[in-house]
Order: structure tokens, then sequence, then C-alpha cells
């Protein structure tokens, strides 16, 4: 499963770089808005690496080699 680790890294990743740009902005609206997306994007991270997920992946791929 190194592809979604991969992507949650890119996730966690781009989480921090929102994080920055809210660190920049002046309007409480909009530096609100990129939090809240940074957040989504914590959690999108840590649940595509939850283990039950990572499973599910592994049957799949293996449903898909059988095919």
């Amino acid at each position: 499963m190194p592809s979604i680790l991969n992507e949650a890294l890119q996730w966690l990743e781009r989480a921090e770089q929102a994080r920055e740009v809210a660190g920049q902005l002046t309007d409480p609206g909009a530096r609100k808005a990129v939090l809240e997306l940074a957040e989504r994007l914590d959690r999108l991270a840590r649940a595509a690496v939850t283990p039950a997920v990572l499973r599910r992946r592994e049957l799949a791929a293996k449903d898909r080699k059988r095919t």
C-alpha cells in the first residue's frame, strides 16, 4: 500500500501549506475557510491510513488481479 501512504503524506503536507497560507491572511472569513480545509486534509490523510481502509484496498487489489 505504498501509494495510499504517499498520498496521505501529500495531504498532510498540503494541510501544513494551507495553515501557512491562513497565517498570512487578514480576512477572518478567508482564514477560517483555509483552516477548515487544512483540517479536512488532515482527516482525509488519517482516514486513508486506518488499518480497515488499508485492508479493504489490499483485498480489492487482490480481487482485481484474479479477474
